[in-house]
């Protein structure tokens, strides 16, 4: 899922940029398995929206599915009395340490 989501910010964007276009014979570039094909707008549009679609599908989806995996090792877990060395002592200190700092995201030199 991780793969799939640092692409995907990038496509809504170029989406709607074609939005933006109204000559579906107009030429562009698509990136296709490394090969960079010259395509026309009306050819790539209803590609990337499809595949747009099918993307959101997949990453609801892959969501639920690791949602249920995680509730059920945790089931399994108490279950089975199953503890990770250093877990507990994670969540110990998680709890007990104070809020850290945010950053700003500004750096000056």
């Amino acid at each position: 899922s991780s793969g799939i989501n640092a692409e995907w910010p990038l496509r809504p964007g170029v989406i709607d940029a074609l939005k933006d276009v109204n000559e579906p014979t107009r030429k562009c570039y698509q990136l296709v398995g490394g090969v960079l094909m010259e395509r026309t707008v009306g050819q790539v549009q209803p590609n990337l929206e499809n595949n747009a679609s099918k993307i959101n599908t997949l990453i609801t989806t892959m969501d639920k599915t690791l949602e249920s995996k995680q509730k059920e090792l945790v089931d399994f877990k108490e279950k089975h009395g199953i503890k990770v060395r250093g877990e507990d002592s994670m969540e110990d200190k998680n709890k007990s340490d104070s809020p850290a700092p945010t950053s700003t995201g500004v750096l000056v030199n």
